[in-house]
């Protein structure tokens, strides 16, 4: 396996990250970290094995200690993974999350604010 082709893998996730889980960042590297808990936990330790090729086979007597087969494995499983994250729907889940965040955080000054009233005698 030789640099360019492992530069194409992981070019490849690297454009999937952005698209799927709509994470920014110059490298694969920083778009995983950036995506975080976001990414599928099956797809995060194929990433990592891809971070460490591409990292390796920036020099060439650590790209002669490569193992091809490994590195396609693992595009392979993160590929799939990160394939099958619906775009749309996360969207949706978090639009869903964040509306439930504002009216848990409604309900407990609303709860507060009568609780404050009560103490206080008004109501």
């Amino acid at each position: 396996m030789d640099n360019t082709k492992i530069e194409q893998l992981t070019d490849s996730i690297h454009a999937l990250l952005g698209e799927k889980l709509n994470v920014r960042g110059r490298t694969l590297e920083a778009r995983f970290r950036r995506a975080g808990r976001l990414v599928p936990r099956r797809a995060r330790e194929p990433i990592k094995v891809l971070i460490e090729a591409q990292t390796m086979a920036r020099d060439p007597k650590l790209l002669m200690r490569l193992d091809a087969e490994h590195v396609s494995k693992a595009y392979e499983i993160a590929a799939r993974e990160l394939k099958e994250i619906d775009a749309a729907s996360e969207r949706a889940r978090k639009r869903i999350n964040l509306l439930a965040l504002i009216a848990l955080q409604f309900l407990i000054v609303a709860g507060v604010f009568v609780g404050l009233m009560r103490w206080r005698g008004y109501l």
